[in-house]
């Protein structure tokens, strides 16, 4: 039998939202019992039970539909026929249920802890919807005393291993390496790790953008992959401050998020040819 808890600590360390349902009293002759459980993902599968049968069946339905407003439920069941709250079971007796919605922050994951990585790291982290990998070469930028709570990966090489790193489906990604020589490799990986990204933006010049791209290429990764990443990075809001760049580059993200990315790439497109 599966341990509901268990589960889930599984399921919000692998970043997956899911519904939790509890049976808060159950009376008389119930299949439910008080302290049943029983945990629903978006895509109907579920652990546990909160007693069988047409119940169930109607929890699943609530379920499904937390998944889209996000919140709390409570729902009082009367077990018998004939009553205006009865689900047509014979076996008697009542039975309340509580229904919650859990959901996981987003995966930020942050290549380069200089500057700009921290302010990025900073401003971020105050809309608490954030986990955070960082990763860099020099142990003395990315460590947990420069981003406390956060994941960090340090240590030569580190820019060829992403594969290995630990990011999830949806991970936005800024890529913020000095130099630049490190970019095409990491493209490399991010198109390795096969997942789904919601946002790739990158730094540097439009010469920088063209040399990384071209490398990138030789190295098996897709222009079609390269197509979607964000380089130059960042909207243009005559930004300057390692803070301000940090901005420009989270309303770029929100900007993606929000379906206006139309609207800046226009914008971008209109400025780049100047």
């Amino acid at each position: 039998m599966i341990n509901v808890y268990e589960k889930i600590a599984e399921l919000i360390k692998n970043g997956t939202e899911f519904v939790f349902v509890i049976v808060v009293n159950a009376a008389s002759a119930t299949p439910g019992k008080k302290g049943f459980k029983m945990i629903v993902l978006k895509d109907g599968t579920f652990y546990g039970t909160v007693g069988g049968g047409t119940l169930e069946k109607d929890a699943l339905e609530i379920a499904k539909e937390l998944f889209k407003t996000k919140g709390t439920y409570y729902k009082k069941y009367v077990l018998k026929e004939g009553d205006p709250l009865s689900l047509g079971m014979v076996c008697g007796g009542e039975v309340e249920l509580y229904f919650e919605y859990v959901g996981t922050k987003k995966q930020m994951v942050i290549f380069g802890a200089g500057h700009l990585g921290k302010a990025i790291y900073e401003v971020a982290k105050v809309s608490n919807e954030y986990e955070f990998l960082v990763v860099d070469e020099r142990p003395e930028f990315a460590n947990a005393e420069n981003f406390p709570n956060a994941t960090v990966f340090s240590g030569a090489g580190i820019y060829r291993k992403v594969t290995e790193l630990p990011m999830r489906e949806g991970a936005e990604v800024v890529i913020l390496t000095p130099g630049g020589e490190n970019d095409p490799y990491i493209l490399k990986g991010l198109y390795n790790k096969n997942i789904s990204y919601t946002y790739i933006g990158m730094i540097g010049s439009l010469n920088r953008r063209s040399k990384c791209f071209e490398k990138a290429v030789e190295l098996g990764v897709s222009k079609e992959f390269l197509d979607k990443i964000f380089a130059p990075i960042g909207l243009e809001i005559g930004s300057e401050t390692p803070f301000e760049i940090a901005i420009a580059i989270l309303g770029e993200i929100i900007a993606l998020k929000k379906g206006y990315i139309d609207k800046v790439l226009t914008e971008r497109s209109a400025h780049e040819r100047t």
